[in-house]
This record gives C-alpha cells, structure tokens and sequence, in this order.
C-alpha cells in the first residue's frame, strides 16, 4: 500500500431542482400573501400620505444592553485619537530597506548593519537612525547608510530596526529579527578540529606529514598540534531521493546504497533519510547493517523534491553528537517542495562540522543552478560533489566515498588570533611549497569560544 494519500474520484455535483406546484395551490398561496402584506398586517409599515418613503424599522434592542439618548442634532461629537499611523517601510516614494543582515539570518561579533533609502530627491534625506533591541546604537546622516555593532559571541536573536526622515516630515522603517543559531564546532577551549582529505591523480594520500602542509587562518600561518589519521567509527546520514523522477534509477540506487553499507566498520552508525515532498526517517543511527539495507530498499517513487527540508531533518539528527559525522546526499533533480532554502541549510553547512558528499546523478552541465548547490555544500563542509552521467556509476561513487572516510586526517591547531569575537574566519589547507596534491577541509569557522563539556 502507497504511503500517500490518492485523492478520491470528484464528488457529483448538486444542483437546483426544478419543482412543479399545482395552479390552484399557487392562487391559494397568493390570497394568504395579500392578506399578510396588505393593509393592517403587521409585517410592514404603510407609507406616508405625501408619498415619502416610510424609515426602515429601529433594529431590536440588544439583549442586556440600556437605551441611551441619541444626541441633539446640533451636538458636537466626542472628539477621538487620531490612531497612531504603524511603521511603513515606503511612503510617497520615500522608502528604506534594511539589505544587511537579511530577515532570519544570524550574526555572531562585529558586524555591519546596511540600509538602502529610496527618495525621488537624496539630497532630502535628512538621516538614518539605527536600533537594535529597541536601543538606538547609531545615527548615519550620509550615504552610505550603515553602522558597526558588536553582537557577540553568545547565541541569541536580535530585532534590527532602521528609520530613515525626510526632510519634508516624512518617516519610514524596516524591521528584519535575526534568529539564535548553535554552533556545533568541534573546538576544545581554544583549538579548532579539522578533517582533511589529501589526493593525488586520484589516489588518497595517507602518509603524510604536518610539514608537508600548510594552515592558515585569515591568511596567517598556523602550527598543528594533532596530526593523524582517523580511524575512530564515523556517523553517517544516508539521504536518498525517492521524488517520482527517480522511478527508473531506484533499483540500482538501492543497490548501490546497499553496498556502501556493506563497507561500513562495525562501529560506524548511520541513519537513512527517505525524501520526495516530504521527509522520511526510515532507519535512525544503527550500526546494523541488515536494518540499513531494509530501510534503503524500501524506497518507492513519487512525488515532488524537498532536497533542502531533508538536509535540515539531517542537521537536527547529528546535532550534538560527538566524533566525525558525514552526510552522503542522492538526488536527480533541483528542489521544488522544501519550505527551507537553501541560504538556510547553506549557513548550517557552516555552523557544524558535518562534511557533506553531494551526489547528482545524471545531471548535465545544463542543470547549473543544481550543480552550484551541490558543490556549495560540499565545498563549504570539506566534503566532494559527484556529478555520474548513469545510474550504473553509483557503486564507483558510493566506493570512493566509503574510501575517502578511512583516509581522513585529524587535525588540531590553536589560532593565533586570541580575539574569540564570533567572526567569520577562513580556513586554508595546502600542500606545502614543493609538492603537488589536493587537499580540502572546511572552508572557516565563527570564532567563538566554546568551554569543555
């Protein structure tokens, strides 16, 4: 039996019938009208003699409510409050947009906060006032209109207000709320932890020393500390797309997947997600690789894509698990049904340590906005982004990933920058001057101290 739900066949449609009434039963119904309606009944008013027309009859009295006077005609009404006009972000073409941050985006330590003012005249515009939690931080009285604040290095949301005046009296605002994110770093006190992948003509490198690469963090040279190897169990997410386009590809998916959880250690865990418009779990973390397989051949297609929603759903399930973790995504085709974008799983990428292999199967170089994704993803966590033209090269792909992951180095470094102020810091992992070979690891992190558990 399908999961869905089939809408059932349209119900029949109903309309008027038509009666028939006999003539002589219609007379009678007349006679019992004019007799109602007439003059004397109590069912209207009679008109006035001069022919004006008769005021509507007063409603009833509300039960419970008392009767008041109704003021003299030449009275003076009350006069009311005018009601206080709510804040618009545009009035006669006067408008203000705050363009940085974006609505539901976060921010951690310094950062700059930007407005567009929109007036037929600039020259009118008279200054910008900038809050945040309701407290006045800055006022910009020339384009560009921006100001620095420090929101430091405490998960937590904000509400960023700008109001810009005209000189002719007009005020307009814009609103944007920043939401409260987690990192989920793997940061000891103050030593950031990577996981570095090296290659050469395609073959992965795993005997290499600290001295045969070079780290960097905003461009200044760091020393490694932990440098090895890692061979401890690794926790996997296994998103499979199971949207109606993947009908003719599933067999062979399913056996390509299938065979990746054969080359599973025996205390590797992963958990299978299932998605088409929505999201499935279809195995939680297990390292039974029987279960795995169940749960990946029992996929069936149809439906729409929410490739996005089913990152998230992965996020929430590593969240707070300790070790390395990798997510290892499937799919044919560009997100149609998510309600996450992908800025939003994009900024996840970047707020954990989860390495990210994307596959794309039989995309073509015309699919470019599906390919920028999946390489965004991929590039940002460290992780790679496979492109396989047929089905039948799942198995090369599911291969090369199982083998990346028992080449992994571990490495440890304590940042030269002392500054934990919640910034963006970009992380450049090389070969060292003289040798040539790839290597990838995760593209920074938010410098912000994290105490031991």
């Amino acid at each position: 039996m399908s999961r869905r739900l089939v809408a059932s066949a349209a119900a029949p449609s109903f309309g008027l019938r038509r009666s028939f009434v006999p003539r002589p039963f219609v007379l009678v119904l007349l006679l019992l009208a004019v007799l109602c309606w007439g003059p004397g009944g109590s069912r209207g008013a009679e008109p006035p003699a001069d022919g004006t027309p008769a005021p509507s009859p007063a409603p009833p009295p509300t039960p419970g409510a008392t009767e008041s006077a109704a003021p003299a005609p030449d009275a003076a009404e009350p006069e009311r409050p005018e009601p206080t006009r709510p804040p618009v972000r545009s009035r006669k073409g006067f408008a203000v947009r705050i363009t940085n941050p974006e609505n539901n985006d976060f921010r951690f330590g310094r950062a700059e906060v930007e407005a567009e003012v929109t007036a037929a005249d600039p020259a009118l515009v008279e200054k910008v006032e900038f809050y945040v939690d309701d407290r006045l931080v800055f006022i910009d009285k020339e384009a560009p209109w921006k100001c620095m604040f420090d929101f430091g290095s405490e998960p937590r949301s904000w509400v960023i207000r700008s109001v810009a005046y005209h000189r002719e009296g007009v005020t307009v605002s814009d609103t944007v709320i920043l939401r409260r994110v987690y990192l989920n770093y793997s940061m000891r006190v103050d030593r950031v932890l990577l996981y570095a992948t090296a290659r050469q003509k395609g073959r992965y490198l795993a005997n290499l020393k600290p001295e045969d690469l070079v780290l960097e963090e905003d461009g200044a040279r760091q020393k490694m500390i932990d440098f090895y190897i890692e061979t401890r169990p690794v926790t996997l997410a296994m998103i499979l797309d199971s949207s109606g386009s993947m009908q003719p590809s599933l067999p062979k998916v399913h056996d390509a997947a299938s065979g990746f959880v054969g080359a599973l250690g025996p205390e590797d865990r992963a958990l299978v997600i299932d998605f088409d418009e929505k999201v499935y779990l279809l195995q939680d973390l297990t390292a039974d690789k029987d279960s795995l397989r169940t749960a990946i051949v029992s996929t069936n297609a149809l439906g729409g894509t929410a490739l996005f929603d089913s990152l998230y759903a992965s996020y929430r399930k590593l969240k707070g698990i300790d070790g390395r973790k990798a997510i290892i995504l499937l799919t044919d085709g560009d997100d149609t049904a998510s309600r996450f974008s992908f800025k939003r799983v994009l900024d996840g990428a970047k707020l954990s340590d989860i390495i990210i292999y994307s596959i794309g199967l039989g995309t073509s170089v015309l699919d470019v906005e599906l390919r920028r994704i999946l390489k965004s993803l991929a590039e940002e966590s460290g992780g790679r982004a496979f492109f396989p033209d047929k089905v039948d090269e799942l198995r090369e792909v599911y291969a090369d990933i199982a083998n990346e992951l028992k080449s992994q180095y571990y490495i440890t470094y304590e940042p030269t920058n002392g500054d934990y102020n919640g910034r963006w810091r970009k992380i450049k992992l090389g070969p060292a001057p003289g040798r040539d070979f790839e290597v990838r690891t995760r593209s920074g992190y938010y410098g912000v101290r994290r105490p031991l558990p």
